[in-house]
């Protein structure tokens, strides 16, 4: 019996054929090029499901666009996209401290992101600052550390 532990990529443009889109799937294209197995998708959905269905992720990327973060209301609140990146990540968090999430976005949009956020990430993803196969190295890099991390050691001997 053969396990799956997918990297999990949730970006809204996914499918799309803009620059974010063809960047991502360049990046999913080169993660399974290495070997991992990719799941796309789209949206958060239901937060508490999604984290209980991928229970056996091997890792996370999440895409936020820097549009998004300025799609606040007014200066008090918190855009709706932080809101949602925040409670992922807590619901994460909670489930499995140790799973690795990533944040992909272009690089202006790190400043945007709380410290109480960027805390809990393993890293932040610089939008075609790097080739996609470096990035992917590094994600199944960690990916893996913590898949070894997983089992006893009587069944890695």
């Amino acid at each position: 019996m053969r396990f799956r532990f997918p990297v999990v990529i949730i970006d809204e443009d996914f499918r799309s054929e803009n620059t974010s889109g063809l960047g991502i799937r360049a990046l999913a294209d080169a993660i399974q090029t290495e070997g991992m197995e990719v799941l796309g998708v789209t949206s958060y959905g239901d937060l508490s499901t999604f984290a209980q269905q991928q229970s056996r992720a091997s890792a996370f990327i999440l895409s936020i666009d820097d549009e998004e973060l300025g799609a606040a209301a007014d200066e008090t609140t918190e855009p709706t996209a932080l809101k949602a990146l925040r409670s992922f990540v807590e619901e994460i968090r909670w489930r499995n401290a140790e799973i690795p999430i990533f944040l992909h976005g272009e690089t202006r949009t790190a400043r945007h992101i709380p410290n109480d956020i960027l805390k809990e990430l393993n890293g932040f993803i610089h939008m075609f600052e790097d080739t996609p196969e470096f990035v992917a190295r590094y994600i199944i890099r960690e990916a893996k550390a913590y898949l070894d991390s997983l089992a006893p050691p009587f069944f890695r001997a």
